[in-house]
């Protein structure tokens, strides 16, 4: 199937999407969208664009995760009631999925590593990490 491109025509049509999407993806964890690479991608352009287009330094520091510990922690929540889909999945795998639950944001290898080495909670018990 061939599809032409989709114009956004400016900077603010590029926010506004960009702050819907990260907004919007924030608020349900659990839904299929939440993890999906595809809107990871678009996620990721649209940053890409934001910092490309306005100079400085703001746009980099912002997509740093470690300045968003309240979306991390709400990751590590989601993770951690994830069940046998997130405890069966190789680090490969579950390393993806992180990095798509965060998108646009840049993690360091440090947390990646942390995020991916969560446990489930089993049906009755405790997660460990």
């Amino acid at each position: 199937m061939n599809t032409d491109a989709v114009r956004v025509e400016d900077y603010r049509e590029i926010l506004a999407l960009h702050r819907f999407l990260f907004e919007s993806k924030g608020d349900d964890l659990t839904s299929i969208y939440a993890g999906s690479p595809y809107i990871a991608a678009v996620q990721n352009r649209l940053a890409d664009a934001l910092e490309a287009a306005d100079p400085g330094d703001g746009w980099t520091n912002w997509r740093a995760a470690d300045g968003h510990e309240t979306r991390v922690e709400a990751v590590r929540r989601h993770l951690r009631s994830s069940g046998d889909a997130w405890n069966s999945m190789s680090p490969d795998v579950r390393a993806g999925y992180v990095r798509d639950l965060l998108a646009p944001l840049r993690l360091p290898e440090t947390l990646l590593a942390e995020l991916i080495k969560i446990r489930a909670l089993p049906a009755t018990g405790d997660a460990t990490t």
